[in-house]
């Protein structure tokens, strides 16, 4: 037995021996070549090319990167995934600085850049933040303000319309170039019921007319004038036959037509007529309830052609006419809001009847124009009078042959008013 154990001993001391040997000799073995496999794999990922790498070598610090690199580039979205799956380049950039000299210059160089915005970078994070807030809040002011800019509706309004003015404005005329008002006429003054060449007013106990100055006429004139429009079946077609005749007429417009109308207004204007105010509402029973019942419709009116034509006519012509509507106190407040009151003195009598024929309407002005000089012709552009259309060229054509010269009323041409209302 003691032999054996002295035989065994050494035989199990060898075998332990060799079984080191092998364990020793199978871990360097190993080592080796899990070395061999790493080497490869960092071969590997340097030929892959610059971009991967130089996107980990920036910096290994997260702030770092965003400092260095531009905000127009880190706000793409290929950096930005890059950025979100950073969690591994820091061990990419490591395994580059030991592979080579290209990744270190590199990371050098976004030291450097790092260096450089190292005194702003505590306020980085926050300032750059509020920078881009503001920087769209700037972006959309600025939109806004050239959308508001941008017309719009409202539509612009002419050059004419936008000029503030200090009075009344027709065809240039300011109310400043208007002679103060006089003291109304004693009872001994003596009615006078015309306008004459150089301008003195009507007179009567009571009335305050203004002088005026009207421009003088040479040879025998006549005036046509177009009331209580404009309507599309009517007006358009008068204003063909003017610019066929290459004559111009007068427009008293009612302001609530023109409301629903405005652009017959403009081509009225457009085409160089002239235009006058009719009221707003052409309804006797409210418009001649008081003097000033009826400046306020009138100036109603007025607005309402400024705003679609940029002009404040002066020129009113009463619904019916001033005779059996007009006393001495309308004359007086309207004269003293600067208008000039425009009656006729040749009534084609249109609306005598719903549609009067058209000889009856030439007959009648042929009769009225005997042994005139000058000359004011009431037609109107209401809808359905299709015979006034019709007899106007005839009309034209036979005041031509008569010598009359065409004209348009205006606050600088001596009117024509009915003498019954200054007896009032």
């Amino acid at each position: 037995m003691s032999k054996m154990k002295i035989i065994s001993t050494p035989i199990f001391v060898a075998c332990l021996l060799s079984i080191s040997v092998l364990l020793v000799g199978g871990s360097l073995y190993w080592t080796m070549a899990t070395q061999s496999i790493i080497q490869q794999n960092n071969s590997l990922a340097l030929s892959k090319g610059p971009t991967s790498m130089s996107a980990g070598s920036t910096a290994t610090d997260r702030r770092d990167y965003d400092t260095a690199v531009p905000k127009s580039v880190t706000e793409t979205s290929p950096n930005s995934e890059q950025s979100d799956e950073g969690e591994s380049l820091p061990a990419t950039a490591s395994s580059n600085q030991a592979s080579g000299e290209q990744s270190s210059s590199k990371e050098t160089q976004a030291q450097a850049e790092g260096t450089q915005a190292e005194g702003s970078q505590t306020q980085t994070e926050g300032s750059q933040t509020q920078s881009d807030e503001s920087q769209s809040q700037l972006t959309g002011s600025q939109s806004a303000a050239e959308s508001s800019s941008s017309p719009s509706g409202t539509p612009q309004m002419p050059a004419a319309r936008t000029q503030s003015t200090t009075g009344i404005q027709v065809a240039g005329i300011m109310s400043e170039d208007l002679l103060p008002t006089p003291s109304p006429g004693s009872s001994e003054t003596p009615v006078h019921s015309y306008y004459d060449a150089n301008g003195n007013p009507p007179t009567a106990p009571g009335l305050a007319m203004r002088p005026r100055q009207f421009q003088p006429e040479n040879g025998k004139m006549v005036y046509l004038t177009f009331d209580d429009g404009p309507y599309p079946s009517t007006t358009l077609k008068i204003l063909a036959i003017l610019a066929k005749e290459n004559v111009q007429g007068t427009f008293f417009d009612v302001g609530h037509q023109v409301e629903l109308n405005p652009d017959l207004l403009k081509a009225e204007y457009e085409q160089g007529n002239a235009i006058g105010n009719h009221t707003y509402s052409h309804n006797m029973a409210e418009v001649y309830k008081s003097p000033q019942a009826f400046l306020s419709d009138v100036k109603k009116a007025e607005d309402i052609i400024y705003n679609t034509i940029g002009i404040r006519p002066q020129i009113v012509r009463a619904p019916g006419g001033t005779v059996g509507n007009f006393n001495i106190n309308y004359f007086n407040a309207v004269d003293a809001a600067g208008y000039l009151m425009e009656d006729w003195n040749v009534d084609s009598g249109d609306t005598d009847a719903r549609l009067v024929p058209e000889a009856q309407l030439i007959h009648n002005v042929e009769q009225q124009i005997q042994g005139k000089s000058r000359v004011v012709i009431l037609m109107h552009d209401l809808v359905g009078k299709s015979t006034t259309i019709q007899a106007l060229p005839i009309i034209i054509e036979m005041l031509r042959k008569q010598d009359f010269a065409f004209g348009m009323l205006g606050s600088h041409v001596r009117p024509i008013v009915f003498p019954e209302g200054l007896h009032n």
